[in-house]
């Protein structure tokens, strides 16, 4: 298998995370390429979200991009998200109406190691998340972001990078297991409060995340959802104060076709 991490030449966070995981984590050259074992790090020219058929192109069986993170709210954050397109426009990357397949397992681990490090490295104050499935780019190689930011102001120091870094070899070497069960979920807010709580509990491990903002989708749109994720599908989670009551019952009939444990959460 291989594994590759995707370090855009444009995002100081990406170059950052690419010094360390050499530096630190015993990546040598070979071919051209770094690797470690069946990781490889391969570099882009252009921003991630615009790398479309990335994992196709270079010929990998997962992605990781770690990527720079902005917060209109001037939030730092630490993030990971899988990646999409739920409405009928593209404006950053990827395909309209278009999901990439992502892994609920690559999710988990990440979002569980990023809270690992920020507490490890004694880094307070910082929300650590999901965010819904956004932007680009498009591919069908299972992919996650991890991401790190905050608003115009925000000073990167090393220690951020590194808690990205481990979060991404993490998620890097996660065991792609098709047999595990995940969930989609569906409602609420871009960063996910709901759903992040499930996963860093280890109550759920989810893939795909349609929000409020995104709703209504259509029967297209929930098969994307449940079919674009490497494990078996098996829940659907919905944020029932994060759904208006219309959009609620049009999922209910559209997920209930698929034979999808519905929950309320």
């Amino acid at each position: 298998m291989r594994r590759g991490i995707i370090i855009s030449k444009i995002d100081p966070v990406s170059m950052g995370v690419a010094q360390i995981l050499i530096e630190s984590f015993d990546f040598k050259l070979n071919g051209g390429v770094y690797r470690r074992g069946d990781i490889e790090i391969h570099f882009i020219d252009e921003k991630h979200i615009y790398a479309e058929m990335i994992g196709e192109k270079l010929g990998i069986d997962l992605a990781v991009f770690p990527s720079s993170h902005k917060s209109e709210k001037g939030i730092q954050a630490f993030l990971t998200h899988p990646v999409g397109n739920w409405k009928d426009e593209a404006l950053y990357g990827g395909i309209p109406r278009k999901l990439s397949k992502t892994s609920g397992l690559m999710l988990r681990n990440s979002l569980q190691t990023l809270m690992e490090e920020a507490d490890r490295l004694h880094i307070h104050g910082w929300d650590v998340r999901l965010e819904v499935t956004h932007h680009g780019p498009y591919t069908e190689t299972p992919s996650v972001f991890i991401e790190v930011g905050g608003g115009d102001d925000f000073n990167l120091t090393r220690r951020e990078l590194e808690v990205v870094a481990t979060a991404t070899y993490k998620a890097a070497t996660t065991d792609i297991r098709k047999d595990v069960e995940v969930a989609v979920g569906f409602g609420g807010g871009h960063y996910a409060p709901t759903f992040t709580k499930l996963v860093a509990s280890g109550e759920y491990i989810i893939g795909h995340m349609c929000p409020k903002y995104a709703l209504p989708i259509d029967e297209v749109m929930v098969k994307e959802a449940v079919e674009k994720n490497v494990e078996k599908t098996t829940y659907a989670l919905i944020d029932w104060k994060g759904v208006s009551s219309d959009h609620r019952r049009e999922l209910l009939i559209m997920l209930k076709r698929h034979d999808l444990e519905i929950t309320k959460v």
